[in-house]
């Protein structure tokens, strides 16, 4: 038995204070994600599992998507002492760097909301939002041939690095579910993305560790010489980069999307583990955690930590993939 997880990304770990929590917890709030679960780890047991000895507050966060196929979860991680102060509002890429991606129904009104926060003073830094046409050549857009692609922007903080699309024209059913509910009609946490480093794309350990495969419309390519994707990611001029987009069989959300330009970068990856602030890890459960943690040193993991408790009370490990990004493995419920 492998342990493979069947069900994609499952959660999206944001590293805060303790005496921050309450203002993280409201934030998520704004997004539909509320709290579901709440535990404790002391330090010496957050160290043996995360590698941070820390005292440690965990909450989990659904989104009422999550529930569709078990991925899209916000685990914050309250620490009695950070690590460290995690990316930030360093570039998208940037090696050792990540961020969230949801879909909403209401773009501008998001991203007008932000701009209003970013001017309320803190650190912020706002992409441009920009189209991208799933056509290429670019067809003419008119009022008998609207524009059909995807509408984007990126918001990054001390606290949270987050991509927000709005497609238009078009649909892809599972790949985020919409809450239209909420104020700005958002999905679960659709897909992570990391950026390895310079040179280096490899996603063959995630397909032998995890069983994923492409994902539609993910195909290995090249990309950054258009203009929609080098003013989103803030590319300098010429920057290009490989991607792919992979999942777990048959999953249309909780997607990976590996990433690996062809220039040098700051490598930030210790700014990227647990007990860093912000967006600092990504989880997958697994029926079988003691398996899968075999399957990845056999797939080419150079650490797997021994099975223990997450803050949850859940068998859990964490790991370090060839790429330097760490990873957390928790039980799921069958």
């Amino acid at each position: 038995m492998s342990g493979r997880p069947d069900r994609g990304i499952r959660e999206f770990v944001f590293g805060t204070t303790r005496e921050d929590l309450p203002r993280q917890l409201a934030f998520w709030q704004q997004l539909g994600f509320r709290e579901c679960a709440r535990g404790e780890l002391a330090a010496d047991a957050s160290e043996q599992l995360y590698g941070h000895r820390a005292a440690l507050t965990g909450c989990r966060l659904a989104h009422a998507g999550c529930e569709t196929h078990g991925t899209g979860y916000v685990r914050l991680q309250a620490w009695e002492r950070l690590r460290n102060d995690g990316l930030g509002t360093r570039p998208p890429i940037t090696t050792g760097g990540r961020w969230m991606g949801l879909y909403t129904q209401d773009i501008l009104q998001l991203r007008d909301s932000f701009l209003g926060e970013a001017a309320r003073g803190g650190a912020f830094w706002i992409s441009p939002l920009v189209a991208a046409p799933l056509a290429k050549p670019a067809p003419a857009v008119s009022l008998e041939a609207p524009f059909v692609g995807l509408r984007e922007t990126l918001v990054f903080s001390e606290d949270y690095r987050l991509a927000f699309i709005q497609r238009g024209g078009f649909d892809r059913p599972g790949f985020g579910t919409f809450d239209l509910t909420l104020p700005f009609s958002n999905t679960e946490a659709s897909h992570a993305n990391i950026i390895q480093p310079p040179r280096s794309f490899d996603s063959a350990f995630y397909k032998a560790a995890f069983g994923f495969e492409t994902a539609p419309h993910g195909e290995q390519h090249r990309s950054g010489d258009d203009p929609a994707t080098a003013a989103a990611l803030d590319l300098a001029a010429g920057e290009c980069f490989e991607v792919e987009r992979i999942r777990a069989p048959g999953v249309p959300s909780g997607l990976l999307q590996l990433y690996s330009s062809e220039r040098d970068s700051e490598d930030c990856r210790d700014l990227s583990r647990a007990g860093s602030r912000g967006l600092c890890l990504y989880a997958v459960g697994s029926l079988a955690p003691a398996s899968l943690r075999e399957t990845v040193l056999d797939a080419g993991a150079p650490r797997a930590g021994a099975v223990v408790e997450d803050e949850f009370g859940a068998p859990a490990f964490t790991f370090d993939a060839p790429d330097g990004y760490q990873w957390l493995v928790s039980a799921q419920p069958a």
